[in-house]
Order: structure tokens, then C-alpha cells, then sequence
């Protein structure tokens, strides 16, 4: 026996919030998973137990409630979020590849970098300075 329609759809949307809430937890920003290198253990690790986490809940509510637009929803939810993290996990923003391969096609491209040369500065080392004994 499923839910009315308008019923379905506000659950479906509580179990998508309700694995938005567990992934926000078990996880990382985005931004914080970006700045850190590529592949990160931890974070894959963290990733996939909200992902497993969120999983049971969605189909144990969605079994609760008998309806499949729950289910829909949520697993929805928890592919998206999963996908996300993994894909922020994955991805060198300091490099610009995703998993080893830069984004222009070339696996492991050797990524120039020009070192730029500056003057040493020592600071009040001119000693005629407008600003002293004025």
C-alpha cells in the first residue's frame, strides 16, 4: 500500500535530507576534500560509510513506508552525494587531474612550473628613512 502522491513525494524529500544530513556529518566540505591531495584514504574511507550508512536508512524507511518514490529519491540522493565526495576526493586542484589523468587527455603529463626569482628584502636597511627622528 503505497502513499498519496503529495505524501510520497514530502517523504522522498525528508529521506533526501536525511542523507544530506548523514554525508554533511561523516564528511568533509567539498572544499576542505578539494584542498586536499588527490586520493585521500580517509576521506574514501568516511565517504564509504556514509554512503553504506545512508543506504540502510533509505531502505529501511522506504520499507516502512511501502512506497517506491521514496526509495527513488533517496537512492538518488545517496548515488549523487557518493558520487560527489568521490569525485572531489579524486580530483588534483593544485595539478588539474582527476585521478593521475590531466584533464587535457595525456595520462601523467609533466606539468611545467617556472620558479620566479626575487631580490632578498631586509627590512629598514636603508637607515634614511623620512619617517624616523622627524
Amino acid at each position: 500500500m503505497a502513499l498519496k502522491p503529495e505524501y510520497s513525494i514530502l517523504t522522498g524529500l525528508s529521506v533526501a535530507g536525511v542523507v544530506f544530513a548523514v554525508h554533511s556529518q561523516a564528511n568533509p566540505s567539498q572544499a576542505d576534500i578539494q584542498a586536499l591531495p588527490a586520493g585521500n584514504q580517509d576521506i574514501d574511507q568516511s565517504e564509504r560509510k556514509a554512503t553504506i550508512m545512508s543506504a540502510g536508512l533509505v531502505s529501511a524507511i522506504s520499507l516502512i513506508a511501502k512506497d517506491p518514490t521514496v526509495f527513488v529519491m533517496g537512492s538518488a540522493m545517496v548515488i549523487g552525494l557518493a558520487l560527489w565526495t568521490r569525485t572531489s576526493n579524486w580530483k588534483d586542484s593544485a595539478m588539474n587531474t582527476i585521478g593521475g589523468v590531466s584533464q587535457a587527455g595525456s595520462p601523467n603529463a609533466p606539468v611545467e612550473t617556472e620558479v620566479a626569482s626575487t631580490t632578498p628584502y631586509t627590512m629598514f636597511s636603508g637607515g634614511g628613512s623620512e619617517f624616523v627622528g622627524s
